[in-house]
C-alpha cells in the first residue's frame, strides 16, 4: 500500500484530472489515461468529453474512472471474501477450487455484467485493511479449532489474491476468453459500461457512443 500511495502522490502532481485521494489519481498520456493503481484506459479525456459530454454533466470523468477501477478489482474482492466462508462450509480444498473457478468466471464475464448497485457493494468490501481484519478474525478462529489446513489455505489464498499472483497464473486462459468476448480492452469496456449505466440513470441518449467504441478499438489495435 505504501508504494501505491507514493505512486499516487507522484501522479497527482503530474495529472490534470485528480480525484480527491491520491490512490484514485490519474494522469493523461499520449496513449490514454493511466491511473495510480496501474490501470491503462485507451480512451482520453477529450474523447470522453466528445462522445459522452451530457453524462459528464452529471458524473465526472474522475468518478466514472473510480467506479471502473472498483469493478476491475471485483474478481479479487469477490474471491477474497468468499474463500473463508466456503472453507467453513465445504472444507479447504473444495473451497479453493470453487474460488478459483468463480474468480476466472467473474474475471471473464464481469465486464459484461457491470452494475452500479453491485459496484457500491464491491466498494464497501474493497479496502485492504477491511479484508485484512476479516482474515485475521477468520484465520484466528481456524487456529483456535486446530484446523491448520484451513488456516494455511487462507493465508496462501490471501497472498495469491492480494499480490496478484492468481491473476498471473490464470492470465493466459482469461485473456483468450476475453478476446473472444470483447472488442475493446477490458478497462475501456468497463468504463464504457459505466457511462451507459450513468446515461440510463440520468435518462440521457448517447447516439455517439458507438463512435467512441470504434475509436478505442482502432487505437488499441494500433498499439498492439
Amino acid at each position: 500500500m505504501g508504494a501505491c500511495k507514493c505512486a499516487g502522490t507522484k501522479i497527482a502532481r503530474m495529472g490534470r484530472g485528480i480525484i480527491g485521494t491520491t490512490d484514485s489519481a490519474f494522469v493523461e498520456t499520449p496513449h490514454g489515461i493511466f491511473t495510480a493503481s496501474g490501470v491503462w484506459f485507451a480512451t482520453t479525456r477529450d474523447a470522453l468529453e466528445t462522445y459522452a459530454s451530457e453524462v459528464l454533466d452529471h458524473e465526472s470523468i474522475e468518478k466514472l474512472i473510480e467506479r471502473a477501477e472498483v469493478w476491475l478489482r471485483s474478481p479479487e474482492t469477490l474471491a477474497v471474501w468468499l474463500l473463508p466462508l466456503l472453507m467453513l462450509v465445504v472444507g479447504p480444498l473444495p473451497a479453493a477450487l470453487a474460488v478459483v473457478t468463480i474468480y476466472v468466471a467473474w474475471k471473464t464475464l464481469g465486464p459484461s455484467a457491470v452494475s452500479r448497485v453491485l459496484e457500491r457493494v464491491f466498494r464497501v468490501l474493497d479496502p485492504v485493511w477491511l479484508q485484512g481484519a476479516y482474515y485475521v478474525g477468520i484465520l484466528s478462529y481456524f487456529a483456535a479449532l486446530g484446523q491448520y489446513t484451513a488456516l494455511w489455505t487462507g493465508v496462501a489464498g490471501f497472498v495469491l489474491l492480494r499480490w496478484g499472483l492468481l491473476s498471473k497464473i490464470v492470465q493466459t486462459v482469461v485473456l483468450l476468453i476475453q478476446r473472444s468476448l470483447y472488442r475493446m480492452p477490458i478497462p475501456d469496456q468497463v468504463l464504457r459500461a459505466f457511462i451507459i449505466r450513468a446515461a440510463v440513470a440520468h435518462r440521457i441518449s448517447l447516439p455517439q457512443l458507438d463512435h467512441m467504441e470504434r475509436h478505442i478499438s482502432e487505437t488499441f489495435r494500433r498499439r498492439t
